[in-house]
This record gives structure tokens, C-alpha cells and sequence, in this order.
């Protein structure tokens, strides 16, 4: 009996052994540089996936002479542009000046507002602040709608209601109090992340998407990120989810939409931008190898209908500066774009400067 006990117990000291151990090694070597952020920014595409090889170190930096406000900082000054937007107006800390905004405000020497939107459909932000006078006490000359392409047909081929109201006192509230909520919850040495390494490791060789992983990861037939593995492209489920929803039906309905809220807003002398991101999975399609799925339309359908708003053609801008060979349009280990694409996209609007 003593020696069967003896055995258990031995047994089971070495397979705490070797689970520590495992765990360990693999936190050391691996996974404490995807699942944790320490002092540089992590964009989550290999956290999600698990995924070495494709972390782009980067830090919050800002270079630029000039830079917009944000919701809690407007006090009534002078406002030239005002931006709402989803994660790709609002993500401030990746890396060396992300924001558009910013590059706007510099490029142009214009006073530049971004204000986080009252619900996921921005338009509907918009119309509300219309509606209630809040738009009265801003007075910008542009508004920026950006939206990432994925999600432009849901939020917008409905036709809005043009009279949507909210008071003001309650418009107000939110933008003096919302913002972007982000943490880094620590994590032990022993976690689940190791084993969802380990497995995915192996998964992504047969699939993928590691059969059941939010992100995928394809090969490029050539270097397109500053990263070990530069060759490599990850992005995330939805890209290829919403494809469908690109039907020239709802391309037109989506314009429609765009343009009734256009005309509210140029009877206030205010003209509206209209800036959809691309996907990156949209941008990076052509440099796939042997590429299995379906390439988006959204932006092919979108581009011929007439607009009574300006149009900022994401797609083409980035598309062009991924083939003449800049590197990182997009960060590889996240699904917005770098400072580049920023940088571009700011020069093509080409606005007037301050009056």
C-alpha cells in the first residue's frame, strides 16, 4: 500500500514538474510577448490568434506641430472639422501619430474636434446633434463620418430618421464624460494563453483560421511588413463575415442615406466627408497566396453612384502606396492602419486652411 501511495505521490510531483515547467518555458519564449503589453503598444491580432513572429513594437509618439481636440476638451473654441468615428478615429496610442485628425489639423492649420458618437451608427449622431441646436454651438465648415468598411452597410443602408432628436443637456453630458476604456489585466505565468499556443501552433498549419480562431493568418507573396515574419498577413474574422452585405442594392441605399444627411447638413453650410476604412483584408487581398476567398466589391460599388458628399476613397489611397512597396500601411498585428496611412489619407483630402 505505501509503495502504491509512494507512486501516486511521485507521479503526481512530476507531472506538476513538468506542467510548470511547460508553462514556464512557454510563457518565457512566447507568450508573455503576445498576451502582454509592457511598455509598447499591442494591436491584439496575434494575442487573438496566439500567434509569435508578428508583434510590430511600437510606442505612443508625437511629432507632429499640431493636434485636434477631443470631446472633453472642447470649450467652445474656434472648430473648423469635426470627426466621428469609430476605433480608427479614436485608437490614440498606436504607435507615432495615428490619428488623422491630427494629421489634418497639421497639414491644413485647422482646429480639428473628434468626438465619440452617441451610439455605434454615427450618422444618427449626427442628425441628433443637428436636431437638437448642439451642432449650432460647434459650427464646423466639414464633418468627417468614418466608419470601417465591415460595418458601413449595417450601420447605414437603413434610411435614418432625419428627425431624431435628443436634448441637448443629455448630448452634452456624453460628450463631456465619453471616453475609450483600454486595459492590460496581468496574467500569470500559468494561463490558458499557453495551451492555446501550443495547440494553435499546430492548428494553423491545417487551416486558417486554426479552424476556430478570430484571425486569420495567410502568406503574401512578398515582404509587406517590418516584422520576423513580413510575409505574413493576419486580420480579423469580420473582413470576410460582412462580404456579402456589398450587394449593389445596398451600396445604393447606403448612398442614399449618406446623401439625405448631406443635404441636412449643407443647409447649415457644413459639408459632409464620408470616409469608410478599408479592411485589411480588403487591402492586402491581391498579395495572398493562393487566395480561397472572395475579394471585396464595397468599394467598386460605392465609387460610381453620385454623391451629394465628398467621398475618401481609403481603398485606393492605401491599395496605391501597398503597391509601390511601402511597408506597414496597416500594422501586421492589428487591424488599423499606421501613421502612413494616417499621413495619406489627410493629404487627400486636401482641404482650405483656416478662415
Amino acid at each position: 500500500m505505501a509503495n502504491i501511495f509512494k507512486k501516486w505521490f511521485l507521479g503526481l510531483v512530476g507531472f506538476l514538474i513538468l506542467f510548470i515547467s511547460v508553462n514556464a518555458g512557454t510563457w518565457h519564449f512566447f507568450t508573455r510577448d503576445i498576451l502582454t503589453f509592457d511598455n509598447y503598444y499591442n494591436g491584439g491580432l496575434d494575442r487573438m490568434g496566439y500567434l509569435v513572429g508578428s508583434k510590430h513594437y511600437r510606442n505612443p509618439e508625437t511629432t507632429l506641430p499640431r493636434t485636434h481636440l477631443e470631446n472633453k476638451q472642447y470649450h467652445g473654441q474656434h472648430i473648423d472639422v469635426l470627426t466621428i468615428g469609430d476605433s480608427f478615429s479614436n485608437v490614440k496610442n498606436n504607435g507615432r501619430d495615428p490619428l488623422y485628425q491630427s494629421w489634418i489639423a497639421s497639414l491644413y492649420n485647422l482646429d480639428v474636434l473628434n468626438m465619440q458618437p452617441i451610439n455605434a451608427n454615427m450618422l444618427q449622431t449626427v442628425i441628433m446633434m443637428v436636431n437638437s441646436g448642439y451642432l449650432d454651438r460647434i459650427k464646423p465648415r466639414f464633418i468627417i463620418i468614418e466608419t470601417v468598411e465591415r460595418h458601413c452597410i449595417l450601420l447605414y443602408y437603413k434610411k435614418v430618421d432625419l428627425k431624431a432628436n435628443m436634448p441637448y443637456q443629455d448630448i452634452d453630458e456624453h460628450f463631456r464624460t465619453a471616453q475609450l476604456v483600454s486595459n492590460n489585466p496581468a496574467k500569470s505565468f500559468i494561463n490558458t494563453g499557453n495551451f492555446m499556443f501550443l495547440i494553435n501552433s499546430i492548428l494553423y498549419k491545417y487551416s486558417d483560421n486554426a479552424f476556430f480562431s478570430d484571425v486569420y493568418a495567410m502568406d503574401l507573396n512578398t515582404s509587406l511588413f517590418s516584422v520576423i515574419n513580413d510575409r505574413r498577413l493576419l486580420f480579423y474574422k469580420d473582413d470576410l463575415h460582412y462580404l456579402p452585405l456589398a450587394s449593389k442594392e445596398n451600396v445604393r441605399a447606403l448612398n442614399d442615406t449618406l446623401n439625405g444627411v448631406a443635404e441636412l447638413l449643407l443647409k447649415k453650410g457644413i459639408t459632409l466627408y464620408f470616409m469608410p476604412a478599408a479592411d485589411k483584408y480588403n487591402i492586402y487581398t491581391d498579395y495572398i497566396v493562393n487566395n480561397p476567398y472572395p475579394q471585396s466589391t464595397f468599394f467598386e460599388l460605392l465609387r460610381p453612384v453620385p454623391k451629394k458628399y465628398t467621398f475618401v476613397d481609403t481603398k485606393a489611397i492605401l491599395s496605391q502606396a501597398v503597391k509601390e512597396g511601402e511597408k506597414d500601411i496597416y500594422y501586421v498585428d492589428d487591424t488599423h492602419w499606421s501613421w502612413q496611412a494616417s499621413k495619406l489619407i489627410a493629404e487627400s483630402m486636401r482641404f482650405t486652411g483656416r478662415i
